[in-house]
């Protein structure tokens, strides 16, 4: 192993499946160099569900938004003297906080897997790979290429332990990319089999407050007496809802890893999105994917008539695979 650097910051703002992807790096680090100081550059939203992790020393938090943040926000990274700085976030922003944090060691993505030209930022990359894998174990490539030990993956994510019923499923109904979203009608019809054989107060439904339309309509179709958690949750009472559950069914997601992070079998909905780079990690026979001719497309908004990759995926797959998760039958 090299020599252990003394202080190391991992620069990783956001999303929340990102920043929860991120957590078996920061465990191996903190195996690997336990009496270094490990620090994170962290945005506000993704800082409510990691404080508190036992592997990270501080959070740094920056909201990039807030006009007037930045300045004194790089004044305090070169205060503190970072011999090792990770962009991970592998964009402008992130890779200019690197260089101006003034560590003379900073170590990101290769530059094909560099968005922004971030690459220009770092002094050192990780290698190139051909077959990356998903999002979780491109970012141990980074404790690879440092000479960290490898330690089985792990997250011990902080939660809110759950306090109701407990869901036979939790059913999250939205995503950040319209085009990775299920349609409103087939998630009711889940919910509605679900609640059959579970009991109505056994399915949950979750998301932001950005969902409240489509859990409207999924309520209005389904039995009465759902799990209606949407928008009402913290992000560490949502994980530990999710964990309290016997399975997870989403789409590509923040709460997806969070599913994963904490040890609850998922059903992955995939069709616009590339279960290859964003599927749940250590889960790949979770991922229900039909593909189209477009897909994965990986864009923001489907473009083509009845969008087909995720109209393909039909209630009865998703409920099938649903059932034996939470029953514990092999997949």
């Amino acid at each position: 192993m090299q020599t252990a650097p003394s202080r190391i910051l991992l620069i990783k703002l956001g999303a929340i499946g990102d920043v929860v992807n991120t957590l078996p790096l920061a465990q191996r680090l903190r195996a690997a160099w336990p009496d270094a100081r490990l620090e994170w550059a962290i945005g506000p939203l993704a800082h409510q569900l990691v404080a508190g992790h036992r592997a990270i020393d501080e959070f740094l938090e920056l909201d990039s938004k807030r006009a007037g943040a930045w300045i004194p926000f790089v004044r305090e990274l070169r205060r503190r003297r970072y011999d090792l700085v990770l962009d991970l976030q592998r964009l402008l922003k992130s890779g200019g906080l690197a260089r101006l944090s003034g560590a003379p060691r900073r170590l990101g993505f290769d530059r094909a897997r560099c968005k922004e030209s971030s690459w220009l930022f770092t002094s050192e990359r990780i290698p190139a790979n051909p077959t990356p894998g998903v999002t979780v174990a491109q970012y141990l490539e980074f404790a690879d290429h440092l000479g960290a030990p490898e330690t089985a993956p792990s997250w011990e994510l902080p939660y809110e332990p759950w306090s109701g019923v407990e869901p036979a499923a939790v059913l999250n109904l939205g995503a950040s990319k319209p085009a990775n979203l299920w349609p409103d009608e087939r998630w009711a019809e889940v919910a509605t089999r679900l609640a059959e054989r579970y009991g109505p107060e056994r399915v949950a439904l979750s998301g932001g407050p950005g969902d409240r339309a489509a859990a409207d309509a999924v309520l209005a179709a389904a039995p009465a007496g759902l799990l209606d958690a949407v928008g009402a949750l913290t992000l560490k009472q949502s994980a530990g809802l999710i964990a309290a559950s016997k399975v997870f069914i989403g789409c590509d997601t923040g709460p997806l890893h969070i599913a994963v992070a904490v040890g609850t079998p998922v059903v992955a909905l995939f069709g616009a999105a590339d279960p290859a780079r964003t599927g749940p990690f250590g889960q790949p026979g979770s991922v229900l994917y039909e593909g189209a001719p477009c897909s994965p497309c990986r864009k923001r908004h489907c473009f083509v008539d009845g969008h087909p990759c995720m109209m393909k995926l039909e209630v009865e797959r998703v409920v099938d695979a649903a059932v034996r998760a939470a029953d514990g039958q092999p997949r």
